[in-house]
């Protein structure tokens, strides 16, 4: 039996030339020294992909080693003050949110804000803002109920009006749902789920305007400099410009040999076109889902669609392991069961895991 795969949102399937990059890597890691020239070749390569995928300047977008330490980062990058309030969702990753409560000794303060349906109301969010907000931070995509978040432009506007810095979590949309920058402060993703790359990479987004009044990163190394030996440099230093400040220390270079493939199979193939081809198929899966009696967690309605379906069981382990046995994989936990579309599945997937899952479930 062929193996029905739906699992992108967890782990994405990497593109067939990462194996012969890796190996590139560790002929190139094999001539020692010299073989640094190729390395800092191939990551200013993948980030000039990596800002052609994200429609943006080389100069804002930088790697770090994960979407975790991303958060991280821009947490430690703001002079906190007592009474500030972080802004967040009931539908983010866990990172999403420990960053922001680790922040409360600190006087800050988390707002939490309900999902309605599986989805975010504008209204909701607007109303909790005020003088106080410092930060927004929302997933333009939900790791849990897969639904998009569409009103980013408004939300932005919104941020600049009470000068609040707007962080887009966007590891469950890049490389597969379109995505646009605009008034967004930040933005950061991890490599190996939909964009179908290695582990160890987190890329990241900082706009001009932001990072021109951005605190100092609060981890700096050698890396963050333009050059390590200057004359004064045990008594200064400057940071190099735009987002690359942000990286301390030498970068995950096989993870950049393998992302380099990644993300130029993506811009050949265009997330414009795998968002299009892909759009029934998702409509498709959550009509049926809904036809066997599963209670939805993915909202209807076209403007909150991603690549992710799910829903709720209080048995989700246990019919994840069952369909595992019958080859068809998802991730399941936490009281729900999600499955995820991307450009390497097909209509014969969905009804592979819906006839399944129908047995299951009978």
């Amino acid at each position: 039996m062929e193996l029905t795969y739906l699992d992108t949102a967890a782990e994405g399937l990497p593109v067939a030339t990462e194996a012969d990059a890796l190996l590139q890597y560790f002929r190139d890691k094999s001539l020692g020294t010299p073989g640094r020239k190729e390395f800092h070749r191939v990551e200013g390569e993948a980030l000039t992909l990596a800002a052609e995928l994200l429609g943006t300047d080389a100069e804002n977008v930088t790697f770090l080693g994960s979407a975790s330490e991303a958060m991280s980062v821009l947490a430690n990058s703001i002079e906190w003050r007592t009474g500030d309030e972080v802004i967040i969702s009931d539908l983010e990753f866990p990172s999403n949110v420990l960053s922001w409560l680790r922040l409360r000794d600190q006087g800050v303060k988390v707002v939490v804000v309900g999902n309605v349906g599986g989805a975010l109301r504008w209204e909701d969010v607007e109303s909790r803002l005020n003088e106080r907000t410092r930060l927004i931070s929302l997933s333009l995509v939900s790791y849990k109920t897969g639904a998009y978040l569409p009103f980013v432009p408004q939300l932005a506007e919104a941020a600049r009006r009470v000068d609040a810095v707007l962080a887009i979590d966007a590891t469950q949309a890049l490389g597969r749902c379109p995505l646009s920058l605009a008034g967004v402060d930040y933005l950061y993703s991890s490599s190996f789920k939909w964009m179908m790359g290695p582990h160890g990479l987190g890329l990241v987004y900082v706009s001009p305007e932001y990072r021109a009044k951005m605190a100092d990163p609060s981890s700096i190394g050698w890396y963050s400099v333009p050059n390590v030996f200057t004359p004064d440099r045990y008594e200064r230093y400057e940071l190099k410009a735009g987002a690359r400040s942000l990286a301390g220390g030498m970068p995950n270079f096989p993870a950049l040999y393998g992302i380099r493939q990644s993300l130029r199979f993506l811009l050949d193939v265009g997330v414009d076109s795998i968002w299009r081809e892909m759009g029934p198929l998702v409509e498709e899966m959550r009509a049926g889902l809904a036809g066997l009696g599963c209670q939805m967690l993915t909202p209807e309605g076209e403007q909150y669609a991603s690549g992710i379906v799910a829903f709720s069981h209080e048995r989700a382990e246990a019919i994840g392991a069952a369909l595992a046995e019958r080859d068809v994989i998802v991730w399941a936990g936490d009281g729900r069961v999600r499955a995820s579309l991307h450009l390497y599945n097909n209509a014969a997937d969905v009804a592979r895991y819906l006839e399944v899952l129908r047995e299951i479930l009978a």
